[in-house]
């Protein structure tokens, strides 16, 4: 997915990754902005029923990103889509690494998203929808954590760069 969700408000952005709070975003936005909006199909992300659409091409205004730790994105990213095997995600990711631009904030997904819903213009708090139980992530072994932090190498270093100093 590369949908952008603007904000009518503020006119701040966010693009939508994929087990990253995307459809708790998008549910609130709907919510909030277009509230006559009926969502036909649940299986759907929000965002595919938007009035406005907004793709990202890399030069985009005004847009912020949610990063979450990959580790925990492709944990959530396997229990999300069962139908897969753990080595089939491995082997090919359903959802892949962020993508590079010129973003103008950052979010943490862990501790930032009410942050990110307010930069929005959205009331807080926003719902936490679509969550993958724990029970459904997969436990990986070291090598395969070691894969997917080979395969999410730069979204890892990005990740890093935004904690907290201690």
């Amino acid at each position: 997915m590369s949908e952008v969700l603007r904000s009518p408000i503020t006119n701040n952005a966010v693009l939508l990754i994929p087990r990253s709070g995307s459809n708790s975003l998008a549910a609130a936005a709907m919510q909030m902005f277009w509230p006559d909006i009926k969502i036909s199909d649940e299986t759907r992300h929000p965002a595919t029923f938007f009035y406005l659409e907004e793709w990202w091409d890399g030069t985009n205004q005004n847009i912020s990103i949610v990063v979450r730790n990959p580790i925990e994105r492709f944990r959530s990213m396997c229990a999300h889509r069962p139908e897969k095997t753990l080595q089939e995600h491995l082997n090919r990711p359903v959802y892949g690494p962020l993508p590079i631009g010129n973003f103008i904030k950052y979010f943490r997904f862990e501790d930032e998203l009410e942050e990110c819903a307010k930069w929005l213009g959205l009331s807080t708090p926003i719902p936490h929808i679509n969550a993958s139980r724990e029970s459904n992530k997969p436990i990986l072994t070291e090598d395969q954590e070691a894969l997917v932090r080979q395969i999410y190498a730069d979204d890892i270093a990005l990740w890093e760069s935004l904690q907290p100093s201690v």
